[in-house]
Order: structure tokens, then C-alpha cells, then sequence
């Protein structure tokens, strides 16, 4: 016999709709406006402010507008490709603010950037821009945690006309509760849980629908949702054809086997769509954006880092003899081999069969060099690779050639590696697995962060790579 279950505990099946003119999801949805619109104001009000201390009277708030539109612009868009909008996937409170702080700073980063590159950068002083920058990033978190509360609050008290959602499901599959979250946070109200009856007879199904169908003409029901097994197709089949005489959208939930299939990208191949089991390497757009990041921000950074760097040259080259640049060969995209540019740290310069890696207290590294190792200042002359085009900003670290050789032999994926181009830095080493690997296993570790990144990659990761790298050298202690 099917079980028609009571209202789900905290729902409101008797509670009367309140004749408002909107429900939950038209306030969720108009939450990015609402946003902007602040990022605009605080814009404008921080230019006020500093004309007003600086020069004792409010200025022109024309340019103030315009820069806060551009930047409104580029944060929303952002922020909704990533999920943080509260129609969105729920999130943690601490994570949509980890992500908002990593957002806002490469928004302006990159503002910097094209405004260094158009020889611009004299229309806003550095002050207003660093007013604006902590006004907008504590404006938009404060409209976060405020209208999360207000709507936390609309939806306790009843005063939002909810879309009524009933939940189809069988006894052998467990809704999860990220699910029913989800559906909350969304504006919904799950009014009704059904369990499908487990014998498998026409009359008994029958029954369960005919059920339902009363219950949603009786309770104004919005939407239908079935978690069912994707392996029952006929049971699927059944319950979509007995639903068909109600005007009301009918969803099917993932189960767990679909579910984790729909966690990879879904593209189009001819007329029809199909699940990418495996990335292929970087599109062409794809790889002329990385390439174009590359560039902007290399050639950007160069001639701000040749003072240092020629002051690091001269102190090597008085320590002890040898070349001031270290040259090993590696393996780039596709295997392919380069020479790799580091400035030297140690008392010989190996590159053949054997390579032996540091060691803390290793005799072989210099005084000076122990401290380019210790925060990585010796990797920076790979700028020259990522102009010439071998290496990128962010990627997988490559490796010398004879522990390429080794550990392709122990570690399955270990040339997979090579899909993207080799990096300066990446998301293996800002999540702890940089420097020296004397364990087969941490190098297994940083694999699988390296082929997560392969296929994972965007933009935004990239960004926000590079945003953690330096506080990741500045804490780590796995480099000596």
C-alpha cells in the first residue's frame, strides 16, 4: 500500500499564504541588484569622503560612479559563475566570505593591471582606490549577512508565498538533506514527502498517484520532485505518464550513481549532449586566455622585480663561484623538453641520470641560497620561460628529468601531468605539498592535486592560485 507521510516536520500545510505581491525566489533573485547597487554607492561615497577631508568640499562623483559600475560589473558576474548568489548552492557563511574576499581583490587586481597596461592609473589617487577597496569588501559582506538574515527572517515568520514542493521518493532511497537544504534556501516550502509502494503492481501505483494527484489539486502544489532510481526506467516511465494530467512541473532527481556522473561537465557532441569522462587539453580559447593572463601579468611584474633581482644576482655571485642562474633540463606540455631557468642555490649544478634533491641542513646549498629556497625567490627567473612561452604562471611544477623517470614508473598518472603547461607555482603547492618529496606517497599526493587542477582548470582558479601563493610560502616549511 503506498504511504502518503504527514506534512514534513517545520512545514506549513495549513498555514494561509500571506497576498503578497512576490514569492521567496523573486527576493533571492533580485539579492545581485541589490548588491551592485551598494558596491555603486560606496563607490561614490568614498570619493566624497576623501575630497571632503583632502580638500574640503565634495568633488566631481562622476569618475566615482563609473568605476564603481565597472566594478559592480565584474564582482556580480563573477560571484554568480561561482555560485555565491543566495539563489544559488548553499554555502557556509565563512566560505561565500572566503570567496567574496578572493573575488573583490582580483577584480581590482585586475583593474590595476589594465590600468597600469593604458597608462591610466592617474585619473583615481591610490587612497580613494584603497578607501574603496575596504568600504566595498566590508559593504558587501555586511549586505550578505543582512539580507541572509532578513530572508532568514521573512521565511520564519510566513510572510513570503512560498512555491510548494512534494517530494517523490521509495523506500529504498534516501533523500538526502542536502537536497531538502537546497530546496529551502531556494524559497521553497517541502509541504509533502510521498513514499512510492514497494510491491511492484500497476493497482497499487495507480493508487499512490491517484493520491497525489488529489493532494496536489487540493493543496495548490508548484512543483513535483521524484528521487527515484535512474534503474528502474519503467517505474519512471509509469509515474511521469499518471502525472501527466496535472499542470504542475515535474523534476527527477540524480541518484547517487547519476550524481556523480553530472559532477563532470556536460557538452554538446553533434545534436545531443554527453558527460566528458575526460578533459580533453585546454580549447584553443581556452589556451589563448591562460597565455594572454601570462603575458599581461608577466610583462607587468618584470620591471618592478629587476632591482631585486639584480641585487640577488650580485649576492650570489659573491657567496661563491659559479654561474648566477642554474639551467636543468625538464619536461614541458606534452613531454616536451626545455631548459628551465632558476637561480643558483647550491654548490654544484646537476642535470644528468641522477639528480639528487635537497635535504634539510643539506651541505650542497648556499647560505644565500638556503633563503631564495626558503621562499622561493629562486624560482623567479622562470618569468623568462613563461615569456618564452614553456612554462605558465600556474600549473603543475615540473619536475628533472630523471625523477620524471622514476616516478612515472611507480605512480600511474604521473605523465598526465604534461596536459597543461609546467608552472611557477600551483594548486599542488598551495595546499601543502611543495618542496622536496622523499616519500613515494607525497609525491603521490601532489599528483592528484596536479591532475585536479588539469581538469578543473579556469581562470578563477588560476587567480586564486596565485592570490594564496604568497601567504603559502610565507607559512610553509617544506622548502630548504
Amino acid at each position: 500500500m503506498a504511504l502518503l507521510g504527514g506534512p514534513r516536520a517545520g512545514a506549513t500545510s495549513n498555514a494561509p499564504r500571506w497576498n503578497v505581491p512576490f514569492k521567496a525566489n523573486v527576493l533571492l533573485q533580485s539579492f545581485p541588484l541589490l548588491e551592485a547597487m551598494s558596491v555603486v554607492l560606496l563607490s561614490i561615497i568614498s570619493g566624497m569622503v576623501y575630497d571632503l577631508v583632502s580638500f574640503g568640499h565634495f568633488g566631481d562623483y562622476g569618475r566615482n560612479f563609473g568605476l564603481g559600475v565597472v566594478v559592480a560589473a565584474l564582482f556580480s558576474t563573477s560571484a554568480s559563475a561561482r555560485g555565491l548568489h543566495l539563489n544559488s548552492e548553499p554555502r557556509s557563511l565563512a566560505s561565500q566570505i572566503k570567496e567574496v574576499v578572493l573575488i573583490w581583490t582580483a577584480v581590482f587586481l585586475c583593474l590595476s593591471v589594465v590600468a597600469l597596461a593604458l597608462d591610466v592609473g592617474n585619473i583615481f589617487s591610490r587612497e580613494v582606490l584603497i578607501l574603496f577597496f575596504v568600504t566595498g569588501l566590508g559593504g558587501i559582506i555586511s549586505v550578505r549577512l543582512g539580507t541572509g538574515r532578513l530572508f532568514a527572517s521573512l521565511t520564519r515568520s510566513d510572510m513570503l508565498a512560498k512555491p510548494q514542493v512534494v517530494i517523490v521518493t521509495q523506500s529504498d532511497v534516501r533523500v538526502s538533506g542536502g537536497v531538502i537544504q537546497a530546496l529551502e534556501v531556494s524559497g521553497c516550502d517541502v509541504c509533502q514527502t510521498i513514499t512510492l509502494p514497494t510491491a511492484s503492481s500497476d493497482g497499487a501505483l495507480l493508487e499512490c498517484m491517484d493520491k497525489l494527484i488529489e493532494y496536489v489539486g487540493v493543496r495548490s502544489v508548484d512543483e513535483i520532485v521524484l528521487a527515484v532510481s535512474w534503474a528502474d526506467i519503467s517505474l519512471i516511465e509509469k509515474i511521469a505518464a499518471h502525472l501527466y494530467v496535472i499542470p504542475v512541473p515535474i523534476k527527477l532527481l540524480p541518484d547517487h550513481v547519476v550524481s556523480a556522473l553530472l559532477r563532470r561537465p556536460i557538452v554538446n557532441l553533434g545534436g545531443t549532449r554527453a558527460i566528458e569522462l575526460q578533459r580533453a587539453p585546454l580549447t584553443p580559447p581556452q589556451l589563448l586566455t591562460k597565455r594572454l593572463f601570462d603575458l599581461v601579468l608577466t610583462t607587468a611584474a618584470i620591471p618592478f622585480l629587476l632591482p631585486a633581482l639584480a641585487v640577488v644576482a650580485a649576492l650570489i655571485a659573491l657567496e661563491s663561484r659559479g654561474p648566477v642562474l642554474f639551467c636543468q633540463r625538464r619536461a614541458g606540455f606534452n613531454c616536451r623538453t626545455f631548459k628551465i631557468y632558476k637561480f643558483r642555490t647550491m654548490t654544484i649544478l646537476e642535470d644528468g641520470p641522477v639528480v639528487t634533491q635537497a635535504c634539510r641542513g643539506d651541505p650542497r646549498v648556499t647560505r644565500i641560497g638556503r633563503i631564495l629556497r626558503r621562499f622561493s625567490i629562486d624560482e623567479i627567473p622562470q618569468l623568462w620561460n613563461v615569456l618564452k612561452g614553456e612554462m605558465s604562471l600556474i600549473g603543475p611544477r615540473p619536475h628533472a628529468l630523471a625523477h620524471d623517470s622514476e616516478y612515472s614508473q611507480v605512480i600511474s598518472l604521473y605523465m598526465a601531468r604534461h596536459k597543461v603547461k609546467p608552472g611557477i607555482t600551483g594548486w599542488a603547492q598551495i595546499n601543502g605539498w611543495r618542496g622536496a618529496t622523499p616519500h613515494v606517497h607525497m609525491m603521490i599526493k601532489r599528483v592528484e592535486h596536479d591532475m585536479w587542477y588539469v581538469n578543473n582548470w579556469s581562470v578563477w582558479l588560476d587567480i586564486k592560485i596565485l592570490v594564496l601563493t604568497i601567504p603559502r610560502i610565507w607559512t610553509g616549511r617544506n622548502a630548504f
